[in-house]
């Protein structure tokens, strides 16, 4: 997998370099993002922890991929403007997760109770009893 530097700037005040480049992916599919930011890493020299890849373009049938990635300058900078879209995430997965809940208390409201078993009490059985007898005389 070879990459090549198309575009770089600078963006001072969100602490943080934008990078395009180009990476050829000979014969294979198109590669993951981790796999892409180890070799966006490779080619800026940076740590892997400071890159953010936000688009990977592939054209059909091509063996080439443009990839967009932001190169911050520290991990807090990174934290602090990559945590607007996390918020988005967390609510989500705070969505799911009320959600599951909520079918958890459906599938426990619909289990079928065992039914109490009916006993016929012994009186009945008694005065049935003594009708019959009365009837064989």
């Amino acid at each position: 997998m070879t990459t090549k530097i198309i575009l770089e700037k600078t963006q001072s005040l969100m602490k943080r370099r934008e990078v395009i480049l180009e990476i050829d992916h000979l014969k294979k599919a198109t590669p993951k993002t981790e796999d892409i930011a180890k070799a966006v890493a490779d080619a800026t020299k940076v740590d892997e922890k400071l890159i953010s890849i936000k688009k990977i373009e592939d054209e059909f049938g091509s063996n080439t991929a443009k990839v967009k990635a932001y190169i911050y300058e520290d991990e807090k900078s990174k934290d602090t403007i990559e945590k607007i879209n996390k918020k988005k995430i967390i609510q989500a997965e705070i969505k799911a997760a009320h959600e599951a809940k909520k079918k958890e208390a459906e599938a426990s409201k619909e289990e079928p109770k065992p039914e109490p078993v009916k006993e016929e009490p012994v009186a009945e059985v008694k005065e049935e009893a003594q009708k019959e007898e009365v009837k064989e005389e």
